[in-house]
């Protein structure tokens, strides 16, 4: 094909597929792994439309018009399992003109910008848009610049909202898009020299793949030495309105949880407002926030979200909201009682993408002292005669901002009670605290299912000689976490219509998520009249030792239990038993580390100012192994990762050390002077197989080398005589063989690498 079509179009192809797949790492939301497909397709159209003699506003219209079309097609699924009431996308008349009506009414009410469903539409439009118009720019119109517009937008969002496993797209798409401008610009100067009827000299060719070389290795080391700018989110740090909105836009894609709460509902990981006991769940990987440690913090950091602390309809909730407090930046809020053993720690919180369901939720691990922006705290509602006493926040909410966005820095409490304090703690429990030691008797669950949780709970703390809450709670637990017939998944068997979802789960399939686990402590241990109530927030997430901070992603969100104690508050407890390490039963005590106690008035934000300390790597977050352990389980994320940027790494540097020796080679070749010709020539003819003889002249040289390479006889015959002449003959004459020596050394170069390259093969025998 002229012009170099065909290698602009490979290069076209391979960089539309880095862009596509960079945005499904990314994984702005559910099914995006069907982009690559629709941008490649988009560049391929576009591609053969480019090449063929179609008017220009005919190709590229018909180019475009067909994006949105198939985007429509693309995330139909999706569409319809989020608004499964809404009329046939698509029917045999076309696209339905009523479901275009209640998409703009959604759009214009701003419904829709909360819609993972249309934000995969529009990601889907956005991936043919990039493929279809680089396509079309650098096939049609040469002009690759303006081409890669949409693509390098793309790129550049992903980069900045999910930098973590993007090394490899950032170095593809830096050298290919290297390799795009420089081809483009070759077969430019081509067709410029062909129409003006000027023949390019070997020497000009090998000048400009030369500084390609050189320049593409250069890209490369910057692109192995600074990587992403930062493993953090800085769209929202920009000033700029149109980019400062640009970054709340971006920020909704969150996944917003499992959808739907029937026994047959699906969805993936991330935070819920609710415990539901759904579907099977996809894992996402999008980053929520990243945060560091300030202090000791004795035990696992679990981020609490949102208290759960009724039932209803066979599932936990929110409580009916009751008090919200104020509280102002940096103020302690004034609890109606005060806890002993509560040890401190500052929690630094970049905050990335807040869930979509609860943009405003403040998360932070044990229980809050004071928070650096203003907030409201939620607790539900309480007997009457509890009525404007704060005895816990059941839920914080960002008030200035309305997001909880960008960063904040929680000072936090935690129980440091040891297990026999806990053991004596009695049950005098306070009045306000009661109503979460009972389950309803109607709204619930069944008489007999009830009855058959509370059987399992007796005959668990029997077997375990438990004789007071605590050791009944850690019974309960153990039980569930030990019990090798119970089994972690995402993907849990379906219970039967009509079958209690907790019932078939403790009784017949013993297979569930963290919900699961949590539900059926929770279950149990009011049965036994213990007050307790399930929290939803995230785990710990992993340690990423580059940026010493912790990175929490959507895959961590949870739900695990607390139950009540007199003098020593709510407690954690961790019923479920993933198998990858992340959650390991709650320590209890100091752990021999030297805690900043509030019973001796110590402050652990005292002294912390804008920048918190090197966070201190407690308890056993995601993906890293505990040396004790010999199991590879907890280590596959972290091993898989760091294999992954070291194989990155390995590979960006050898391409670029490849380049630079073609780049080396190449200056060898091109001898600016006529003795530097005349010594490559030696070089390689000796490389080859034919040495100088000692005495031999240029002449003699020259015909004993035609000999040995008959097909070089012609240029090697022209440069041994320019040589002679520029070597003995007077200076105005020996300045004229300059220009045919080197073009003699031009056709001959090939030849004697071509030689070389024969002689260093292995034989074939």
């Amino acid at each position: 094909m002229e012009g170099g079509v065909l290698w602009s179009a490979l290069i076209v192809f391979l960089l539309t597929f880095a862009i596509a797949q960079s945005t499904a790492t990314a994984a702005w939301v559910s099914g995006i792994g069907v982009i690559t497909v629709i941008a490649l397709g988009a560049a391929l159209l576009m591609a053969v439309l480019a090449v063929l003699p179609v008017p220009w506003p005919v190709g590229l219209g018909l180019g475009m018009i067909l994006g949105p079309v198939v985007a429509l097609i693309a995330a139909a699924p999706m569409l319809h399992a989020a608004h499964p009431l809404d009329p046939a996308l698509v029917s045999a008349g076309g696209i339905s003109l009523q479901v275009v009506s209640i998409w703009w009414t959604r759009i214009t009410d701003g419904s829709a910008s909360s819609d993972p469903s249309f934000y995969l539409f529009l990601i889907c439009w956005l991936m043919w848009v990039t493929g279809a118009w680089l396509s079309w720019c650098v096939l049609r119109w040469r002009k690759p610049m303006l081409g890669l517009i949409p693509g390098a937008a793309a790129f550049a969002t992903n980069l900045l909202n999910y930098p973590q496993n993007q090394n490899g797209y950032v170095l593809g798409i830096l050298v290919l898009t290297l390799a795009l401008l420089l081809w483009n610009n070759y077969t430019g100067s081509i067709a410029s020299a062909t129409r003006a009827h000027v023949k390019l000299t070997g020497d000009a060719r090998w000048d400009f793949w030369e500084s390609g070389l050189v320049a593409m290795a250069g890209l490369i080391v910057i692109a192995i030495f600074l990587p992403p700018m930062s493993t953090v989110d800085r769209t929202v740090d920009m000033e700029s309105t149109l980019f400062s909105n640009w970054a709340q836009l971006q920020q909704r894609l969150s996944h917003p949880g499992v959808a739907g709460v029937g026994p047959g509902a699906s969805g993936t990981t991330g935070f819920s407002t609710d415990v539901p006991l759904g579907g099977a769940l996809t894992r996402t990987s999008d980053v929520v926030f990243t945060y560091t440690v300030s202090g000791d913090y004795a035990t696992v950091k679990y981020f609490r979200g949102i208290n759960e602390t009724s039932t209803l309809g066979g599932e936990w909730h929110p409580g009916t909201p009751g008090l919200r407090t104020a509280i102002a930046k940096n103020q302690v809020p004034i609890f109606a009682e005060n806890y002993q053993k509560l040890a401190g720690a500052v929690i630094a919180v970049r905050m990335l993408r807040p869930p979509v369901v609860t943009p405003d939720i403040l998360f932070y691990p044990g229980q809050l002292e004071r928070i650096d922006r203003p907030a409201v705290a939620t607790q539900v509602a309480l007997p009457v005669s509890q009525i404007g006493n704060l005895n816990s926040i059941d839920r914080l909410s960002s008030a200035q901002p309305s997001t909880s966005a960008g960063n904040y820095r929680a000072t936090v409490d935690y129980s440091s009670a040891t297990d026999a304090q806990l053991q004596a703690a009695g049950t005098n429990y306070p009045d306000w605290v009661k109503q979460f030691a009972t389950l309803p008797a109607t709204g619930y669950r069944t008489t007999e299912v009830m009855s058959q949780i509370h059987d399992l709970a007796l005959k668990i703390v029997s077997d375990a000689k438990a004789t007071n809450p605590y050791d009944e709670a850690t019974a309960i637990q153990n039980y569930l976490r030990a019990n090798q017939n119970f089994t972690y998944t995402l993907t849990p068997p379906q219970a039967p219509v009509g079958t209690d979802r907790l019932y078939y789960f403790l009784f017949v399939s013993k297979k569930g998520y963290c919900e699961f686990f949590a539900t059926s402590m929770g279950d149990m241990l009011r049965s036994l009249g213990i007050p307790t109530r399930l929290v939803n927030g995230f785990g710990p997430g992993t340690f990423d030792a580059p940026t010493n901070s912790f990175v929490v992603r959507g895959e961590d969100a949870h739900t695990w239990v607390e139950s009540y104690f007199p003098t020593y508050g709510w407690i954690p407890f961790e019923p479920t038993p993933d198998p990858s390490g992340a959650y390991q039963p709650i320590a209890r005590g100091s752990q021999g580390q030297s805690l900043c106690l509030r019973d001796e008035n110590c402050d652990p934000g005292a002294g912390v100012g804008g920048t918190v300390g090197i966070p201190v790597p407690t308890g056993q977050p995601r993906g890293v192994r505990n040396a004790n352990d010999p199991g590879p389980a907890a280590s596959t994320f972290r091993i898989h990762a760091l294999d992954a940027t070291q194989l990155t790494t390995l590979v960006g540097v050898l391409l670029a050390l490849i380049l630079l020796l073609g780049a080396a080679v190449a200056r060898y070749l091109r001898p600016r002077s006529v003795m530097g010709v005349w010594k490559r020539m030696i070089a390689l003819s000796e490389m080859a197989g034919a040495k100088r003889r000692p005495g031999e002249t240029p002449l003699e040289l020259g015909r004993r080398l035609q000999r040995s390479f008959p097909e070089a006889s012609e240029p090697v015959g022209a440069l041994a005589g320019g040589f002679m002449v520029a070597a003995y003959a007077p200076e105005d004459l020996a300045a004229s063989s300059r220009s045919s020596v080197m073009e003699a050394w031009s056709a001959l170069r090939p030849l004697l690498v071509r030689r070389v390259l024969a002689r260093l093969r292995p034989n074939r025998a």
